[in-house]
């Protein structure tokens, strides 16, 4: 059976940046203008309160402090709270898709590699900008590849998801070199008049190129990769195609992200370590022999509780670097981002472990040693 390595990585991060600061000043205005305009409703009993934010709220809740966001404006305005991206012809490129090239791009560069060298694609994302056909066969298109692409969807845990395929297909011999992107536009997803989610989630886009061990130098051997799921609602998006049916039985129909964030959390700090340590007992990878470990980024309690599952100690930023605090939650583009900033300085023969969890629930790990 073949060996994969990982090859490279890449990732973008949008200029704009939106504080903590002026999320809260924005989600406020909404929140008092709301409830303003229904003050009678809200005084009967017949409509809730909007609560209103804060920093401190923010901070202790998550531990994010800014985020990065494709568009400024149209989030903060309370009239809209969505980012502003304009449509584009049918033969333009799609928005998410030349998202995914900022991050696709610099991973085939670094590694040397041209796109008509690639012989799969697998975009690894929360959601995809259409239905079909698969933002992944643009992608191909793009880079030049004449083999297979195919769109994933599995939240937070897309991207390990999308290496865990890539690993297999190459292990089987099915393909040579994989291209894993996970262009995550999250604020398009957010509600942001929420008040429990109205901070949570940044954009940012990243890719993973996967190969066939062949003796070549630099890279990652990828020592192992896991995937296990555990259904739960507790973390949904109702947003699809089946949304203008239901609207022709309930015209004001608004489909939301939902969030039951004390269940989320009680059950995946259980769930995300027992699935990573599987991993690493499978393979006889022991925790006092991982370094360094690069979490997905949702929650900064979570991240000390799961990093301390997995290592058997607790973190620091050396054994588990964070990046929420700048980014927010980049969804399944979190870890790569994670690895590819936080790992120049590990020495050849040093072991880690990739590990992102999410709704469904999802959880993929993956163990890499560095070559």
């Amino acid at each position: 059976m073949r060996k994969s390595i990982i090859r490279s990585t890449g990732h973008y991060i949008p200029e704009a940046v939106i504080t903590n600061e002026e999320l809260v000043a924005s989600y406020n205005a909404w929140a008092e203008r709301f409830n303003s305009d229904n003050a009678a409703a809200i005084a009967s009993g017949d409509m809730a309160e909007q609560l209103l934010s804060s920093v401190d709220f923010i901070k202790n809740a998550s531990g994010i402090e800014r985020r990065h966001v494709v568009e400024k404006s149209g989030i903060l305005n309370i009239d809209t709270m969505t980012p502003k991206i304009a449509p584009r012809a049918f033969e333009e490129v799609a928005f998410q898709a030349e998202f995914a090239m900022k991050a696709v791009t610099p991973a085939l560069e670094k590694a040397g590699v041209s796109g008509a060298d690639v012989d799969g694609v697998i975009v690894a994302s929360s959601a995809q900008q259409r239905n079909f056909p698969g933002l992944a066969c643009e992608i191909q298109e793009m880079i030049g590849s004449n083999g297979f692409s195919f769109d994933l969807t599995m939240a937070c845990a897309s991207a390990l998801y999308g290496l865990h395929i890539a690993n297999g297909m190459i292990q089987s011999g099915q393909a040579r070199r994989m291209l894993v992107c996970s262009p995550e536009i999250m604020t398009c997803i957010n509600v942001h008049s929420r008040r429990d989610v109205h901070f949570i989630f940044g954009d940012a886009s990243s890719a993973i190129l996967v190969e066939a061990d062949e003796g070549q130098d630099g890279g990652w051997d990828v020592v192992g990769t896991h995937c296990q799921n555990k259904y739960s609602i507790a973390l949904r998006s109702d947003f699809g195609f089946i949304n203008a049916a239901e609207r022709t039985v309930q015209p004001d129909y608004a489909p939301g992200l939902d969030q039951d964030g004390h269940k989320v959390f009680k059950d995946v700090v259980g769930f995300a370590p027992t699935v990573a340590r599987t991993m690493m007992q499978d393979i006889g990878l022991e925790p006092a022999d991982v370094r360094r470990t690069w979490l997905h980024q949702a929650n900064i309690r979570m991240v000390d509780m799961i990093a301390k599952r997995i290592l058997g100690r607790d973190r620091t930023e050396e054994n588990a670097p964070g990046i929420l605090h700048e980014y927010g939650n980049t969804s399944s583009s979190s870890v790569v981002i994670n690895f590819e900033q936080n790992s120049e300085d590990m020495a050849s023969g040093e072991h880690g472990v990739m590990c992102a969890f999410g709704a469904g629930y999802g959880v993929g790990a993956a163990a890499v040693r560095k070559r």
